[in-house]
């Protein structure tokens, strides 16, 4: 017995030398990841970067400034003022004053996936007078060659001497959807070092110069594109195909007039391919407009040697179709495929809201209504939530169309339980569709988003077998 408490005596005077070890091992591995965090740079932003720029851009003996930021939108043009900072300001760079060769660099720091443009306006006076630099970034003019072009969210713009002048007004024009801009003013006695040397990460390659893609391919004879667009839309179960021809004028262009029968209508416009070894390349561009009200019902403009024009009319009438795009004076054939209309798409909302719900229809590859909507509501701008009560089990179609007025965008929304499924009206589109089924469910959710010049739509949910 008197062993045994020697060694756990032993034992516990043991026990706090080994606890000192262990803390001490403890400390030195918490010191070690301490030292690797301290070590690691820290992600930084977009103030960060323009600190840095305006930090060794000081260092090398510039005066330095950093303006307010600036918050831009797409499609929205702002003209900054940019004053030489002087003397003093802005707590960075030397104590010189100017001199008649003295460079101003102005440059501005946005977001890496920003794009966005630089143009200085070289005239002095006053803000008002830049209404013409304006109109020219909206493209009204052709593309000025003072144009700077962001790359990875750096522009930067360098004048010097008299031409420090192009440099009191900057117009920035964002390409992008929105950005935030850092902008970083300096004056120096020559050239300063590039953002890009400064910011390495923000450096991009050589941009690959455009190749060559060669001569458009050649479409065919007509008269076996003619049969091959008649076998298309038949596949696509049009029971009825029409076609009419005319001559295009000696510059490729001319302009079809047709009547149309209420219902859905796939107009192919093909052009006949000269023979002759020199010829312009057959590539027809086309629209269709309603003859009583100038409204656009379809466009296309793509680079393909066809033209082909998708929508749906609630009411008979006439339809014109101006072209372009012919090889010279050459025959030009319009193929009509035809697909009746469900006497199930309600037309006492008026012809347009009929052919838009028919065309959601169409869109989406819907069956034809087989019965009555089983809900109907109407709205105007803004979002609109629809409740509608559902059967469970069944599945349904849900169309939202433009009644009238005019639209930017038009997006339809289904929720149902924890599912939701959406649908927008694409360029030029005035109806969206959301087919959509209920598993134990008794009730859906529709919210219509409709944004533009007064609109007013319709939205109807049918049952689908």
């Amino acid at each position: 017995m008197a062993a045994a408490r020697g060694a756990v005596d032993r034992g516990r005077r043991a026990a706090p030398g080994v606890a000192r070890v262990a803390r001490a091992a403890v400390l030195s591995l918490l010191t070690a990841l301490a030292g690797l965090s301290a070590g690691t740079p820290a992600r930084a932003d977009l103030s960060d970067d323009a600190a840095r720029v305006a930090r060794m851009w000081s260092l090398s003996g510039a005066r330095v400034a950093r303006l307010p930021p600036v918050f831009l939108e797409h499609g929205r043009t702002r003209v900054v003022a940019i004053d030489p900072p002087s003397v003093g300001e802005g707590g960075e760079g030397g104590a010189r004053g100017a001199t008649a060769d003295e460079c101003l660099t102005a440059a501005f720091l946005a977001a890496r996936t920003a794009e966005f443009t630089l143009l200085p306006e070289g005239s002095p006076g006053d803000l008002t007078a830049l209404e013409g630099l304006v109109h020219r970034l909206r493209g009204a003019e052709p593309e000025d060659d003072r144009r700077v072009l962001s790359a990875a969210g750096v522009a930067a713009i360098t004048r010097c001497g008299a031409a420090r002048e192009e440099l009191r007004r900057v117009a920035i024009d964002v390409l992008s959807t929105r950005g935030a801009f850092d902008v970083v003013v300096a004056a120096s006695s020559g050239p300063l070092e590039r953002v890009e040397a400064i910011l390495p990460e923000r450096a991009s390659g050589p941009v690959a110069p455009r190749g060559d893609p060669g001569r458009p391919s050649e479409p065919g004879p007509l008269d076996a594109r003619v049969a091959r667009a008649a076998r298309r839309a038949r596949a696509d179960g049009a029971p009825r195909v029409a076609s009419t021809d005319m001559r295009a004028s000696s510059i490729g262009t001319g302009q079809f007039s047709v009547k149309l029968s209420e219902g859905c209508h796939r107009l192919d416009l093909m052009a006949e391919v000269p023979s002759a070894p020199l010829r312009r390349a057959t590539d027809l561009d086309a629209e269709a407009r309603e003859e009583s009200t100038g409204r656009l019902l379809e466009r296309d403009r793509s680079d393909a040697p066809d033209a082909r024009l998708d929508f749906c009319l609630g009411e008979p009438g006439v339809v014109e179709v101006p072209f372009l795009g012919a090889a010279g004076p050459v025959k030009v054939v319009l193929s009509d495929a035809q697909w009746p209309m469900s006497a199930f798409v309600p037309g006492h909302f008026g012809a347009r809201a009929r052919g838009n719900l028919a065309a959601a229809l169409r869109r989406r590859h819907a069956p034809a209504p087989r019965a009555q909507a089983i809900a109907e509501a109407v709205g105007a701008q803004g979002d609109t939530l629809v409740p509608v009560q559902v059967e469970p089990g069944r599945c349904y179609f849900a169309a939202a169309a433009l009644v009238r007025g005019e639209l930017r965008a038009l997006r339809l929304s289904v929720e149902l339980g924890d599912r939701a499924g959406r649908d927008d009206a694409g360029e030029n589109g005035e109806s969206a569709g959301v087919a959509f089924c209920s598993e134990i469910e008794e009730s859906a959710a529709l919210r219509v988003s409709a944004r533009g010049g007064s609109p007013v739509w319709v939205v109807a949910v049918w049952p689908m077998d």
